[in-house]
């Protein structure tokens, strides 16, 4: 019994069975992961030390390169890359593709902790590894007109921050902002020095005494009591009440050596929010977890919340992704409806049987939703990407069901009984199609094997596509069938008079070309030319840009410049963010960044979100302003990244468009090379955001100590540090209980004793031969802040960094290599192009290898079905003639060849055969049954015209919704769905009129 017969004998069960199917997948749908982008951890660890304000080249020598030869002895490194500035230290390491990240995060940690005790004792690190989740998927911000900046940290951090972090989905909540209070020791040098104590003993004696201490344990009276012995102060005024010695018989306390009071954390940091002062919390998923599911829960929370926050404390929101997830997932599923609609619209119109439209669309509906049950299963979320697949395969899964309905409509023409035609049509399209579906799921196979970015993001297309792909083949061959034998009626014979004029040219045609086979071989070579004519002038680029909705703006102040003045001149900035009216709400911050990295202090970067609506182009937004930034800031530095692009790139290793590395072991050669270069770069047309690469710490006080002084008084240099840094930065001698939180209490001069030069020189250092002037151990200078160290694989590397406006990454690399090549590099010294250009190229290399790999497993399928050489090798002529269409497509649309173009290539691999098979199959059939050549092969076409014709249009119009970029999110697969529609486009003619052309002159008809 053959499948169509069973199918025709089970049309009950098999119904039944579908809906079931249908409704799990209903049920699957609600409880999918929601995020913007697949959950993917890039094979990238980020290792970051801090150690105080220790020098630069102090932090290269003792942490930087011991903690990188310490990572070199990890299995599967391929690269190493850190930058060392004042204090901090960020190591990079890049994982060959496929390495566990997990494992090598804890291999990361393992190599740090056995370098811990060749670092500097005060060394903090913390390792994390780069995935998605990285970025916040929600900021908010907390502001209060009567609260301060001590009060709305205390508020963030004690009452908001552990509600939010038990909301569902999440996985931390950072609090970022304010002032941590603490208590504040200032002791006043000339009380110090008539007492005849230092600091330390000061410290000594708070910490001595601010202590609980369990003793013991007591039975009486039938309980058993614990006792315990305290000291423990519980504000300020009790730390003043605390004696530091005894002198002349009577004790000396705090309070009469120093000011005692509350007070609040040096500020190292300023947080803003729409030109405010203010907190921020940003909440950060966990890497399973819904997108849109979390921000509701948070502000839920939010909600019940309220109540227990100040009447005036208001919660706003920076950045919310969540919004761009819905609109993104919104203007897929429009994408789906639409191509869904215009799909029925061609059936409608070519088959003009209300009837067999319905059995043949039901496929669309079925085909998505038991989809959805098989990601499920899979461990699948909803994405850019996978929701992407299926607005690009509604066109494609309804295929096979066309080729089912269409053939059984044209048996039942000439049959008797419906079940009759069923059978007859399956047996003669079962093969072929079987095979053409099958050409087009196995060009993705070589995709499993794809790494990167390229292969993260577009694997979960592929992986979609291929199950939806499947799916609507079984219920071709089984769903189909039987729908067709319980709902098909016999209709009259104007069903396919529509098509006659049609058909009757196309036989003329072919005629025509098999009685001039010597025009096909000028054909090929035209096309073949044009091609690559067309293809060599195409703007070139790796990811696709799209209007998010937000974006990342970050700046350097001059180095050196004051926090203060840092934020005076930012607030020019929120001026010109506040007057641009496409701006919903932004955030700043200075000192500190929203990324896992280290920062210098007169840098930061601002969060931007945009209003929904009609406005401008993103684009069109970050170039007004960035326009107006260097008109008010000509000093400043900025650039400007969507966060997307900003987190991809940060995934990736390569953040920048456009980066120049230059190695050499001449520090001074090396930046020099980088200023040239970047000089040269700002006189090149669309080459903005330029950054030298050299980052610049501020100017420093350095006290070089005379060895005979120092020796003389018995001292030694440590000791002198120490007390120095006791007296400027001070000691956290302790901390204070207040209900459940802890309160440090910092020791140190009053700020008028270490605010200047002079009176840095006039603190008194305690040596065993008394108490000296520090400008009596040395002399004091003043030298320029030192330079950011940026080494890669251990050599030294200055990185010039650059961004496009208005060009294509194509046009800007050449304008970088003609930079290049206007300015002879310093003897030692090499350029190599990096960026997103290394990562387009290495990813154009790959995928021309998988679409190697495509074609050789697209025409094993075909040999599978034709069992010889040569109708597979007339397809697999026409396969690359259809790049013309698709090159075309991309031309006229200005659309760049870019991973998603590319990937839009590689499918037509698979999808321009199918046509091609179905084609040559029943003129293959007809001439093993005994028929002429050519009239076996027009009689082929005029059967296959209509089933071709319909499966392309409903393909094309499937994909003109995405084609047309309408929606958030839709860019993404825009260069896919262009580069698909013009291959198959020109590929369909080709298909029909040159194919049956080259099948004609094989030799034997074959």
């Amino acid at each position: 019994m053959t499948l169509a017969a069973w199918a025709v004998r089970h049309v009950k069960p098999i119904v039944f069975t579908t809906v079931v199917l249908c409704a799990a997948g209903i049920a699957s749908y609600t409880t999918f992961p929601v995020s913007i982008l697949p959950e993917v951890s890039f094979p990238r660890v980020v290792a970051i030390a801090e150690a105080g304000e220790r020098p630069t080249p102090s932090m290269q020598a003792s942490i930087t390169r011991p903690l990188e030869e310490a990572m070199t002895t990890i299995p599967d490194v391929r690269r190493i890359r850190s930058k060392t500035q004042r204090g901090s230290t960020e190591i990079s390491v890049d994982f060959a593709p496929g390495t566990d990240v997990i494992v090598a995060e804890q291999l990361m940690n393992a190599k740090v902790n056995e370098a811990r005790p060749d670092l500097p004792p005060e060394t903090r690190t913390e390792v994390e590894r780069m995935n998605p989740t990285v970025f916040p998927v929600l900021g908010l911000t907390i502001s209060s007109p009567s609260l301060s900046q001590a009060s709305l940290w205390n508020l963030a951090t004690y009452t908001i921050k552990p509600r939010l972090a038990r909301a569902e989905g999440v996985a931390r909540v950072v609090v970022q902002g304010g002032r941590m209070p603490e208590i504040e020791v200032s002791v006043r040098p000339e009380a110090l020095a008539a007492a005849g104590l230092s600091l330390s003993e000061v410290v000594d004696a708070i910490d001595a005494q601010n202590g609980l201490h369990a003793v013991g344990r007591l039975d009486r009276e039938f309980k058993q009591y614990q006792v315990t012995v305290t000291g423990e102060a519980t504000n300020a005024a009790e730390i003043g009440e605390m004696v530091v010695a005894e002198r002349g018989g009577k004790p000396l306390h705090v309070r009469e050596l120093a000011d005692v009071a509350m007070a609040v954390e040096d500020r190292t940091t300023i947080v803003s929010a729409n030109g405010s002062e203010s907190v921020l919390i940003n909440i950060i998923r966990q890497p399973t977890a819904n997108s849109v599911a979390m921000v509701d829960a948070v502000h839920q929370e939010l909600a019940a919340l309220k109540s227990e926050l100040p009447p005036d404390a208001v919660v706003g929101t920076f950045y919310d992704q969540s919004i761009l997830v819905k609109e993104a997932v919104g203007s897929v599923r429009d994408a789906v409806l639409i191509g869904a609609v215009l799909s029925v619209f061609v059936l409608m119109l070519f088959l003009r049987d209300l009837r067999a439209t319905v059995v043949t669309a039901a496929i669309i509906p079925a085909t998505l939703l038991i989809t959805f049950l098989l990601m499920r299963l899979a461990g699948m979320t909803l994405n850019l990407m996978t929701l992407g697949a299926l607005a690009v395969g509604v066109g494609l899964v309804i295929d096979d069901a066309i080729v089912v309905v269409e053939s059984v409509v044209r048996h039942f023409a000439v049959t008797s009984t419906v079940a009759e035609a069923v059978r007859a049509a399956s047996t003669q399209i079962a093969a072929p199609m079987v095979s053409s579906t099958l050409t087009t799921v196995v060009v993705f196979l070589p995709l499993a094997f794809l790494k990167g970015v390229e292969g993260a993001f577009f694997s979960a297309l592929a992986v979609t596509l291929s199950l939806a792909l499947m799916v609507s083949l079984i219920l071709a061959l089984c769903v189909s069938p039987s729908l067709c034998a319980a709902f098909l009626k016999r209709a009259g014979p104007e069903r396919e008079s529509g098509l006659g004029r049609l058909q009757h040219h196309y036989g003329a045609l072919l005629n025509w070309t098999l009685a001039r086979k010597w025009v096909v071989a000028p054909v090929i070579l035209a096309t073949a030319l044009g091609t690559w004519w067309i293809g060599s002038r195409l703007e070139t680029g790796f990811m696709p840009a799209m209007d998010e909705g937000s974006f990342v703006l970050d700046y350097w102040t001059p180095p050196g410049t004051a926090l203060e003045e840092s934020d005076r001149l930012l607030k020019k900035i929120d001026a010109i963010l506040l007057d641009t009216p496409e701006i919903q709400t932004f955030s700043r911050r200075t000192g500190t960044e929203l990324g896992f990295m280290i920062t210098e202090p007169n840098t930061g970067d601002y969060a931007v979100m945009l209003k929904q609506g009609s406005r401008r182009h993103i684009e069109d937004v970050i170039a007004d302003i960035r326009a107006r930034v260097e008109e008010d800031l000509p000093g400043m530095e900025v650039e400007f990244i969507q966060v997307l692009q900003d987190l991809i790139g940060d995934l990736a290793g390569n953040p920048e468009p456009i980066e120049v590395k230059l190695f050499g072991e001449d520090k001074a050669a090396v930046e020099g090379a980088a200023v040239k270069l970047a000089d040269r770069l700002g006189q090149e047309p669309g080459i903005v955001d330029i950054n030298p690469g050299l980052t610049e710490s501020g100017p420093e006080i350095v006290f070089d100590l005379d060895p005979a002084a120092v020796g003389r008084l018995g001292m030694i240099a440590e000791s002198i540090a120490g007390q120095a840094e006791a007296a400027m930065l001070g000691t956290v001698a302790t901390n204070v209980r207040m209900g459940d939180r802890l309160v440090p209490v910092r020791v140190r001069l009053p700020m008028r004793s270490r605010s200047s030069l002079a009176a840095i020189e006039r603190l008194l250092i305690v040596t065993p031969k008394g108490r000296v002037p520090l400008s009596r151990l040395g002399t004091a200078r003043i030298i320029s802040g030192t330079t950011q160290d940026a080494r890669e694989d251990q050599r030294r590397l200055v990185g010039v960094t650059a961004r496009m406006e208005g060009i294509d990454l194509g046009t800007a690399v050449r304008e970088v290599r003609h930079s290049l090549s206007q300015m002879s590099l310093p003897p030692g010294v090499t350029a190599v192009l990096a960026g997103q250009f290394q990562s387009q190229q290495e990813s154009f290399r790959n995928l021309a290898v998988v679409l190697g790999a495509a074609i050789l497993l697209v025409y094993l399928v075909m040999l599978f079905q034709f069992k010889s050489f040569g109708p597979p090798g007339v397809i697999l002529v026409l396969m690359p003639l259809s790049l013309f269409g698709a090159v075309l497509a991309l031309g006229l649309t200005h659309t760049p060849l870019n991973v998603s173009s590319f990937m839009g290539v590689i499918m037509l691999a698979g999808i321009v055969v199918k046509n091609g098979i179905l084609l040559l199959d029943r003129a293959q059939r007809a001439i093993d049954g005994g028929m002429p050549v050519g009239q076996a092969v027009v009689e082929a076409g005029e059967h296959r015209l209509r089933p071709i014709l319909m499966t392309t249009l409903t393909a094309i119009l499937g994909l003109v919704p995405l084609a047309l970029g309408i929606g958030a999110g839709a860019e993404m697969q825009q260069p896919l769905a262009i580069a698909v529609i013009g291959g198959l486009a020109f590929s369909t003619v080709l298909t029909l009129v040159i194919g049956p052309a080259l099948f004609a002159s094989l030799p034997r008809g074959r």
